[in-house]
C-alpha cells in the first residue's frame, strides 16, 4: 500500500528524504507545473504524483462496479431513474451545504426542482438547482480558463452567497481581490488562499491546463483539480462546493449523472477522512506528493458508484415484489395497471411521489384523463401530499398487501 511521505516523517523519519528524493526521480513520477506549500512554512515544493499500483487497481474497480451499475441503470423504466434522479439533486444540494455549514431544506429544494428555469431564479437554491439539472443533460461545460470558473460560479452559487452574506461576493476582474483564511473550529488557521489576484489566475489556469491533460488519465485529473480548488480558493465562500459540483460533472460525464449524483452524500458521511486528505496534502513534510490525495478521491469515486448500485438493486426489489401484486389489484385493465405502476415507480424511486406534470409526461395523458384514472384507485393506496405545491401523488406501500 502506498503510504504518503507525511505518515514516513513520522515513522521512518531518517527514510523521509531520500524517499522523498527517490519519488519525484522515479520513472512513475509525473511532475505538475503547479506548486504547493503550507501555510506558516517557507518550504515550497513543486507537486507531482506516482502511477502506483493502488490507483491502477481502484480504476479498474471503478469501472468493473460502474459495468454492473449501469446494467442496472438500463433494466429500470425510464420514469423510475427520473424520479430517483430528482430525489438525488435533493440529497445532492442537501448534502454539499451541510458539509460548508450552509443551511438548507429539502422542502426549498423540491420546490426550487419544481420551478420552471425563470421561476428558479428568484428561489433560493434555485441556482444550484438549476446548474446541477445541466448534469443531467449532459450539458458542455468549458473549462478552458479562469474565465470559464467565473462564469460558473456566477451561474451555480452567486446568487446563493448574495442571500447569505453579499460581503462574499467576488469583487476581483476574475476572483477575490483580497486574501482569505480558511479557520478550523477552533479558530485556527489551517490554510491561506493564494493572494494576490493575479497569482490565483496563474495557478487557476495552469490547474485547468492538468484538468484537461488528456496524457493524465481522467480520474487522476479530476481529483489533481478538486485539490488544486481548495489550495487556490478562488473566491471567498463556495469554493468546496463549487469544486465538489466540477468532480460531479467529470463523473457524470465519464460515469453517468445517477452515480455523480451521490457523490457529496458519500463525502458528507466520511468527512473527516474527506478533510485528512487535504490537510496531509497541505503538510510541508509530504513534500507536494498528490499521489496520496489521488488514491482517496478514487477510493470515494469507487465507493460512490458501489453505493448507487446498492440503493438502486434495493429500489429495484422493492419495485418488483410490489409490481406482481399490484397486477392482481389491477385486474386485466392495462391502462390502469400503467397508473398503478407509475405510481409505485413513484413511491419506490423518488423521495416524495410524482407531480401532476410527471404522470402525465410519462403516460401522455391530458390532466383530466389522468384524474379520472386516479379515481379509480382505491383512496386508501394512494397518497396525495398536499402540504405544498405542486401536489405529490405515490402508491402507499403500506396498504393492500404492499410493502
Amino acid at each position: 500500500m502506498y503510504e504518503s511521505l507525511y505518515k514516513i516523517y513520522y515513522k521512518r523519519n531518517t527514510e523521509w528524504q531520500g524517499e522523498y528524493e527517490r519519488r519525484i526521480n522515479s520513472v512513475e513520477a509525473q511532475v505538475l507545473p503547479l506548486t504547493v506549500s503550507q501555510y506558516g512554512h517557507s518550504e515550497e515544493y513543486r507537486a507531482f504524483f506516482c502511477y502506483t499500483k493502488d490507483a491502477a487497481i481502484l480504476q479498474e474497480r471503478i469501472r468493473q462496479e460502474f459495468s454492473e451499475c449501469q446494467k442496472l441503470i438500463y433494466r429500470l423504466p425510464h420514469s423510475a431513474i427520473a424520479f430517483f434522479l430528482r430525489a438525488s439533486i435533493v440529497d445532492e444540494v442537501k448534502s454539499t451545504n451541510d458539509i460548508e455549514g450552509v443551511h438548507s431544506t429539502r422542502r426549498e429544494i423540491r420546490q426550487a426542482l419544481s420551478m420552471t428555469a425563470d421561476e428558479r431564479k428568484s428561489q433560493r437554491m434555485g441556482s444550484m438547482v438549476d446548474t446541477y439539472l445541466r448534469l443531467l443533460v449532459r450539458e458542455e461545460i468549458c473549462f478552458a480558463e479562469s474565465r470559464d470558473i467565473r462564469a460558473l460560479y456566477d451561474a451555480f452559487l452567486a446568487d446563493e452567497i448574495r442571500l447569505e452574506d453579499e460581503d462574499n461576493l467576488s469583487d476581483g476582474t476574475i476572483f477575490r481581490r483580497n486574501s482569505v483564511d480558511i479557520v478550523s473550529a477552533s479558530q485556527k488557521v489551517v490554510h491561506r488562499g493564494l493572494y494576490p489576484e493575479a497569482k490565483i489566475i496563474s495557478c487557476m489556469d495552469q490547474a485547468l491546463m492538468v484538468l484537461r491533460d488528456e496524457a493524465i488519465p481522467v480520474f487522476y485529473r479530476v481529483a489533481l483539480f478538486h485539490y488544486f480548488f481548495g489550495y487556490i480558493h478562488p473566491f471567498y465562500d463556495g469554493n468546496g462546493r463549487l469544486s465538489r459540483f466540477i468532480t460531479a460533472y467529470f463523473l457524470a460525464k465519464e460515469l453517468d449523472p445517477v452515480v455523480a449524483l451521490q457523490l457529496s452524500v458519500l463525502i458528507k458521511q466520511n468527512r473527516k477522512r474527506y478533510y485528512e486528505l487535504f490537510s496531509v496534502t497541505d503538510a510541508s513534510i509530504n513534500c507536494g506528493d498528490m499521489t496520496t490525495f489521488i488514491i482517496g478521491m478514487l477510493e470515494f469515486i469507487a465507493q460512490t458508484v458501489s453505493y448507487t448500485r446498492a440503493i438502486l438493486e434495493e429500489k429495484e426489489r422493492l419495485y418488483l415484489k410490489n409490481r406482481e401484486k399490484i397486477k392482481d389489484i389491477a385486474g386485466k385493465n392495462k391502462k390502469v395497471f400503467v397508473f398503478y405502476d407509475l405510481l409505485l415507480q413513484a413511491a419506490c424511486f423518488s423521495d416524495c411521489g410524482a407531480t401532476m406534470q410527471d404522470i402525465r409526461k410519462f403516460t401522455g395523458k391530458s390532466e383530466n384523463t389522468v384524474y379520472a384514472y386516479l379515481d379509480k384507485i382505491p383512496a386508501d393506496m394512494l397518497l396525495v401530499d398536499k402540504k405544498y405545491r405542486p401536489y405529490h401523488y405515490r402508491l402507499d406501500l403500506g396498504k393492500n398487501g404492499c410493502e
